[in-house]
């Protein structure tokens, strides 16, 4: 059975759009497919600084030791990222409002999902919409000439009749 941590994003709809399950523990698609994995999530900062440390790390082991460090070095790398995957995911979604709501399990994601909404048992929290004060176009409305009548279409006249 896996274990999947559910966050919700304050103010999303009512049918369960705002609310994300990351897995816990070891994540083997961002082992073996990191940058990959990390651009397809989004997360661009992670990626950024995976990049930059690997570049780095792989450059120096191998001018050091040569070319077996670098990709021991690489792999190592990898293997960090499997690990530490999935909290990458909930720091990403934190910093982007999400709050954690709790902890659920089954053996797949469907599963997991069916569990949680079974035993939520409050509506999602849905912010006030808060009334406009000031006025929507602020632009104030031309002014009208003394025998200009309301005119509302492409012709003013209206359809001519003969008499």
């Amino acid at each position: 059975m896996r274990i999947y941590t559910v966050h919700e994003l304050p103010g999303a709809p009512l049918d369960g759009a705002g609310i994300v399950l990351v897995k816990e523990g070891f994540s083997f698609p961002a082992f073996a497919f990191s940058w990959a994995w990390l651009l397809w999530h989004r997360l661009w900062i992670a990626f950024c600084v995976w990049l930059g440390l690997t570049a780095a790390l792989s450059f120096l082991m191998q001018m050091a030791f040569g070319a077996g460090a670098a990709m021991a070095c690489s792999l190592a790398l990898q293997f960090l990222l499997g690990t530490e995957a999935n909290d990458i995911r909930r720091w990403t979604l934190a910093r982007k409002g999400y709050r954690e709501l709790g902890v659920t399990g089954g053996g797949s994601l469907e599963e997991a999902e069916r569990n949680f909404f079974a035993k939520w048992d409050r509506p999602l929290d849905v912010e006030k919409v808060r009334p406009v004060t000031a006025p929507v176009w602020p632009r104030p409305a031309p002014a009208r000439a003394a025998g200009d009548s309301e005119v509302f279409g492409l012709f003013p006249q209206g359809p001519k009749t003969e008499s």
